[in-house]
């Protein structure tokens, strides 16, 4: 970002939307974009003549009509047109329409968007075509973003709950820090290592471990629902013998988001709601705090689970991997010693229980919210307007960039196979808990296109689309050579540590290591520096028959 070039960020959440700025030499800020509250419902609703409507009033619309959490069709690659009322919208269309609404609803609001930098947040889990797909309706929304301005949610939360104590103490945090952002539609998981860099003492962050899971507080708000809808069943009130059972599912699964939010304030053990929408002879909806803790519970250990495969993941970084034998035995007790500092973010965070567990896991950690923000809601939101210069300090758990094998064809042509899609998890969690040895993301295989032995490139490109060097042991190279040939093998091996192991189709092998994987910013011209790791390299010698068959009769 140039120094005189304002910064925005849009935290497009599951359940709400918000929207930050930072000025030229100001600080981070929230653009108020809602009616009663800083942020709005990512709410979209179609009126009886088919035109949208978003946040606060598309929510009091509700029922039938509206389409909460519109952006887990994302999340669940749906494409498929969906119903609001008597009208019907692709997904897509919805999504490009709210952000052009946001945008609007910022723009009216002072947020000076005209010469602005963008960046989008998105959960941990998503890959490189979700990405697009969220950049493809951001722009066609007025918002001019790429895949690499789009970043995981909670390494926002994490860049800005390291500012934030960069501010306000002083100096930077020294230590791991494991941020457990809970949204609404995914529960996001980062481990980051903070340490100061000794050249500016400006803090430096390394992710050493960053997941999702598709499962937050919408999976609670349907739990609570369906326990409202038994409540009305035992007082003989059968939703399915109703007139309108959709209406009323929509509204009870709002009364149980509004029930949750009211039961987080530890003062109510025990809260009442109406459902709403004109139903004037149902009963007052009550739940308690002890049945939210108890439909809670399965979600929260699940996600704590999830959490120690986090762990077990920042442990296989390490140059001397740990035996994995013992590493998937090992309780999350005696993993969380490698913790220094828990950061609880999202709103399904202000859970009483969630805090509870932590600080019995963590004895040792310091578990807190971004003590800087109003609410935790605002840590994604603010992580995303850090300063330029800490934002590229930052460095990821995989790669953010596709890895391709690339050569030219006898007719002229060049051609191109994918050995890694950029973002995609190097294994995963269930690879862990089923106690796998030798977790990474492998391509091994013969190379489809191929019409006689040639020489390749291995290339790393950008999400841009831009060709990206390697330095190989500080020296600078386009790309490493690849023999292939057909009908013989080439493999090439990521693993979590950071090795990388190919073997090209001559049996020429070759080992890496790449000591972080940096972040890659738009139209940014970057590398990605690898040391040689004992090199076996034989020289190239003829290749017989029975290298390229099994039988003499093939």
């Amino acid at each position: 970002m140039g120094e005189g070039r304002p910064l925005v960020g849009i935290d497009f959440g599951t359940a709400t939307t918000l929207v930050t700025q930072r000025l030229a030499y100001g600080f981070a800020e929230t653009v108020p974009i809602g009616i009663s509250t800083s942020w709005i419902p990512s709410v979209v609703a179609a009126t009886t003549r088919g035109e949208l409507v978003f946040g606060e009033p598309a929510e009091a619309i509700g029922g039938a009509a509206a389409v909460r959490s519109v952006k887990q069709y994302i999340t669940d690659d749906m494409h498929g047109p969906l119903s609001l009322g008597t009208w019907e919208f692709t997904p897509d269309r919805l999504i490009a329409s709210l952000l052009r609404h946001v945008l609007l609803l910022a723009k009216a609001n002072e947020a000076d968007t005209d010469d602005a930098e963008f960046r989008l947040a998105c959960p941990a889990i998503w890959d490189g075509p979700r990405r697009r797909r969220l950049a493809r309706l951001a722009t066609e929304a007025g918002i001019p973003v790429t895949v690499a301005d789009i970043v995981d949610e909670p390494i926002a939360a994490g860049l800005a709950w390291s500012e934030g104590c960069h501010e306000r103490d002083g100096r930077p945090p020294e230590g791991t820090v494991l941020v457990f952002d809970y949204g609404g539609g995914t529960l996001d998981i980062a481990l980051m290592s903070v340490t100061e860099d000794l050249d500016d003492l400006e803090p430096e962050l390394t992710v050493l471990s960053a997941r999702g899971v598709p499962e937050a507080g919408d999976a609670l708000d349907r739990r609570i629902a369906a326990d409202l809808e038994r409540d009305l069943e035992a007082l003989g009130m059968r939703v399915d013998r109703l007139p309108d059972p959709r209406t009323v599912r929509a509204l009870l699964l709002l009364a149980a988001r509004r029930l949750k939010v009211l039961l987080s304030d530890t003062r109510f053990d025990r809260q009442g709601v109406p459902i709403g929408g004109g139903f004037t002879s149902f009963p007052m909806l009550e739940y308690t705090r002890q049945r939210l803790e108890n439909a809670f519970r399965p979600q929260l250990n699940r996600a704590l689970e999830f959490v120690r495969a986090a762990l077990c993941e920042a442990r296989l970084r390490r140059q001397n991997a740990p035996d994995l034998t013992a590493l998937a035995r090992m309780p999350l007790e005696e993993l969380a010693g490698d913790v220094d500092y828990v950061l609880l973010a999202g709103g399904m965070s202000q859970i009483p229980l969630i805090r509870e567990e932590f600080l019995r896991f963590f004895p040792q950690a310091q578990v807190e919210y971004d003590q800087s923000l109003e609410t935790p809601e605002e840590s994604v939101a603010t992580g995303l307007v850090v300063r330029s210069d800490r934002y590229h300090r930052l460095n990821l758990p995989r790669p953010g960039f596709d890895l391709v094998l690339e050569w030219q064809g006898r007719d002229g042509r060049t051609y191109r196979e994918l050995l890694y899609p950029a973002f995609k998890p190097l294994y995963s969690a269930d690879q862990v808990f089923r106690r796998e040895s030798d977790l990474a993301h492998r391509y091994d295989s013969q190379v489809p296109g191929l019409t006689g032995d040639t020489t390749a490139a291995l290339r790393a490109v950008s999400v841009d689309g831009k060709a990206l060097d390697f330095v190989v042991d500080g020296v600078p190279t386009p790309h490493l050579p690849i023999s292939l040939r057909r009908f013989a093998n080439f493999t090439f091996t990521l693993k979590v540590s950071g090795e990388i192991y190919v073997k090209d189709c001559a049996y020429r092998e070759s080992r890496f290591r790449v000591e972080r994987w940096p972040i890659l910013r738009a139209g940014q011209r970057d590398s990605v520096s690898l040391s040689t790791v004992h090199n076996v390299l034989p020289d190239q010698r003829a290749v017989k028959f029975t290298d390229l068959y099994s039988h003499p009769h093939q």
